[in-house]
């Protein structure tokens, strides 16, 4: 899902070669794109998205490029839902990186922790917080905007 928007509200609106989103790269290197993006590469079709959310976690940028590897190649291959984002250097607030690992339905409590209990697997344990695609729509983006989790665990 490469785009050639470009990204508006993070660091330099007049930076004409930063685009949305790519799919290759190490986050720690990629200064030309906000976000890099995982899809799931199966044949056997994924869920369709009712009300898509995701699971929020930040990391340190010393391990966000082995982190990403092992979340795109689970997404890629079906053990997570059909996408994840990670931010970038570009886009990152300091040595600090974001990774959105996506439901399709944010309002099925089941699937939604369903997801969390396999990304504890992957080494995701401690407490994180979940949040709806409308919610980030809505420009809700930290735990000081009023009712920023859906969920924590």
């Amino acid at each position: 899902m490469t785009t050639n928007k470009k990204v508006y509200g993070a660091k330099n609106d007049s930076e004409a070669d930063v685009v949305r989103s790519v799919e290759d790269g190490n986050p720690s290197e990629v200064t030309h794109a906000a976000f890099i993006v995982a899809n799931y590469k199966g044949k056997n079709p994924q869920p369709e998205s009712k009300r898509v959310g995701k699971w929020l976690f930040f990391v340190a940028e010393k391990y966000i490029d082995d982190t990403w590897r092992n979340v795109k190649k689970a997404v890629e291959d079906g053990k997570l839902w059909k996408s994840a984002k990670v931010s970038t250097a570009w886009r990152s607030k300091g040595s600090v990186y974001v990774i959105c690992v996506y439901t399709h339905d944010c309002d099925n409590l089941d699937d939604v922790m369903k997801m969390r209990s396999h990304l504890r697997e992957m080494g995701f344990k401690r407490p994180t917080s979940y949040k709806s695609d409308d919610q980030t729509n809505a420009g809700i983006y930290s735990d000081h905007s009023a009712g920023f989790a859906m969920y924590k665990a």
